[in-house]
């Protein structure tokens, strides 16, 4: 057992973490990973003995702990892998390294609108270190070594009313994420798939996406999707 954590949370961080763990059925976001280790860490482990339990290197677990530094915005668009609506452990855990909310920020938005991986992200953050240059620069610097480029439409948006904050804030990822599919498919929107956070969301799609948000507004689907989301959160 590790203190600061339920036998069901430490089964969780098991299952989804731990060495054999089955890839497709993790319970846990990383940053759900992370929050949970951080707390069996104030409570009094170490990072060796959180890695015992869970059966993985504590070097591994530092990543965790390392993404759990990205801005509260960012964090519900780490995922497992590399998935195209979201920013995957591996290029978050190099994302992290960078210094700065806001290039954080910039560096990210180009993970979910041109593809960016891991070993880009890291070729970012040593250019920009090296060099000293905006990291904008360094963004544009890496993608243009590619000898293709495959953009995507990236919408963000903003979830305003404390209480649904409040409520989102009490749901796992998953649920969350399985929420906001149901309302991007009800709005009609194509080529879309996002994550939803407590305060914000993130959609992103191919070319199909950018024509549905030019024809349902970028306003209307912020406003539209708020309120669906608040209206799930209140029936249920």
């Amino acid at each position: 057992m590790l203190p600061g954590l339920s036998p069901l949370e430490l089964g969780r961080l098991r299952m989804s973490v731990g060495y054999g763990q089955n890839k497709k059925g993790r319970l846990l976001s990383p940053i759900e990973v992370g929050v949970l280790l951080q707390r069996a860490c104030n409570a009094g482990s170490s990072l060796d003995e959180c890695a015992k339990e869970i059966r993985i290197d504590a070097t591994g677990l530092r990543r965790f702990l390392r993404i759990l530094e990205l801005p509260d915005d960012l964090r519900h668009v780490v995922s497992w892998g590399s998935p195209r609506d979201a920013v995957g452990f591996s290029s978050a855990a190099e994302l992290a390294r960078i210094p700065g909310a806001d290039d954080q920020r910039t560096v990210a938005k180009a993970i979910l609108a041109d593809g960016l991986n891991s070993k880009e992200v890291r070729q970012i953050a040593q250019l920009r270190e090296r060099s000293g240059r905006p990291v904008s620069e360094c963004v544009k610097e890496v993608i243009n070594m590619r000898p293709t480029i495959d953009r995507r439409y990236v919408f963000i948006g903003a979830i305003v009313d404390e209480s649904v904050q409040q409520a989102l804030a009490g749901l796992p990822q998953r649920e969350r994420d399985a929420l906001l599919a149901r309302g991007v498919e009800k709005m009609g929107l194509e080529g879309a798939s996002g994550r939803l956070g407590p305060k914000f969301f993130t959609l992103v799609g191919d070319e199909s996406f950018g024509a549905s948000m030019e024809h349902v507004g970028k306003q209307d689907i912020e406003a539209r999707l708020r309120v669906y989301i608040a209206e799930c959160i209140e029936s249920a």
